[in-house]
This record gives structure tokens, sequence and C-alpha cells, in this order.
């Protein structure tokens, strides 16, 4: 009798592990072809961006440059790009960049004593750095 609900209790794991996410992402590979329409810019499985210009039932015509127009199986296309759009909070981190490499340039804000420009901390600690004192002494 137990054997019988372990068997169950995996078959149902299973089904919930594995089969269940598989079938939503084919659901959603299905939509997002159906979706599908003339202008959207694609990702082909092959890496290639492109834009749509025609949509049949097998397959697609891409242009890939200007007047460049190749034929794939509809279902050779990855995803879809979504539209790059550019928000404030980009705009912002690329004045608070310009205004970084301002002072930069002025001698202002650079690394202190001990830390290196990618803000790592360079100084020595320990045994380690006693040893490196006494050779830096040595050679002096």
């Amino acid at each position: 009798m137990t054997f019988v609900i372990v068997m169950l209790a995996m078959l149902v794991f299973m089904y919930f592990l594995l089969i269940r996410p598989q079938k939503a992402k084919q659901r959603a590979a299905q939509d997002m072809l159906n979706r599908l329409a003339p202008g959207d810019e694609i990702v082909t499985v092959g890496g290639i961006y492109a834009d749509v210009v025609e949509v049949d039932d097998q397959k697609v015509v891409l242009e890939i440059a200007e007047d460049v127009h190749i034929e794939v199986a509809r279902r050779a296309i990855a995803s879809i790009v979504p539209p790059e759009t550019e928000t404030e909070d980009d705009e912002d981190d690329e004045e608070d960049e310009d205004e970084g490499l301002e002072a930069d340039a002025d001698g202002g804000a650079g690394p202190e004593d001990g830390e290196a420009a990618d803000g790592q901390d360079t100084t020595v600690d320990g045994e380690a750095g006693d040893a490196a004192v006494e050779a830096g002494e040595r050679t002096r």
C-alpha cells in the first residue's frame, strides 16, 4: 500500500516539476509566433537579428539589411525583440557618468592611498605584509 502512495506522489511531483513547466513554455512560444506581424524586430535561433517583412503559415520573410530579404521557417524564430525606449533613469545614469569623468579629469575624486582605481584594497595585512615590507627594506 505504501508503495502505491509513494509512486503516486512521485508522479504528481514529476508532473509539477517537469511536464507542467514544459507545456507552459511551449504555449508561450506558440503565442509569440501567433503574435508575429510585419514590422517586428526578431532574433532567429541562429542569432540573426532582422525585421519581419511578411508572415506566411510556414515561413517568414525577414529583412536583415536594406533590400536584403531572406525566408526562414516560422519555427526558426527564437524571440521578438522588445523596442528600445530610453527612460529618465537611463538619462540620469548617463549624466552621472559624465560628471564622474569630469571629476577624474580635474584631479578630483581619485583612488585613496591603499586603494586601486577599481576600488579594491591594495594594502597588505598580517604576516605577508610584514614579509613584503622586510623584502622591500632589504632591496633599498
